[in-house]
């Protein structure tokens, strides 16, 4: 887990470049839900989340790695972190189809899983609800 995540940085960083969360969020194949764990120091960056994300704020991953707090970034994982790079446009907003491309990861896919159960417990909640009526 990360000991220190510099919020400020990074919502300084999207504003240069004119982005919100949610091209980090889309960039990174993340949900904002995952986002915003990170942003809050609950959650970690991976290496290819770092990639992503320093591609879109336009600088180097290892900037990225330490102001995310993220665990040691060693030689071995650095070279990991340029994997990512080829599916993630330069810019977000602006890819040939008009949307931006995103990996889909085992995160994002739980995010979804996470979300259809509430929705289904929310639900169940008003159906029975409904049924005692």
């Amino acid at each position: 887990m990360g000991i220190f995540f510099d919020q400020d940085w990074f919502d300084a960083r999207l504003a240069q470049v004119g982005l919100t969360r949610n091209a980090i969020a889309q960039a990174a194949g993340m949900t904002i839900d995952e986002v915003e764990m990170v942003f809050r120091d609950q959650r970690e960056l991976e290496g290819r989340e770092v990639s992503a994300i320093a591609r879109i704020l336009r600088v180097d991953p290892s900037e990225v790695a330490t102001r995310s707090g993220s665990a040691d970034i060693g030689p071995d994982r650095m070279d990991r972190m340029g994997a990512f790079d080829d599916m993630v446009p330069a810019n977000p907003r602006s890819s040939s189809g008009g949307e931006g491309q995103f990996q889909v990861t085992r995160e994002v896919i739980a995010g979804l899983h996470e979300r259809m159960d509430r929705l289904e417990r929310m639900l169940e909640m008003v159906l029975s609800k409904l049924d005692r009526r």
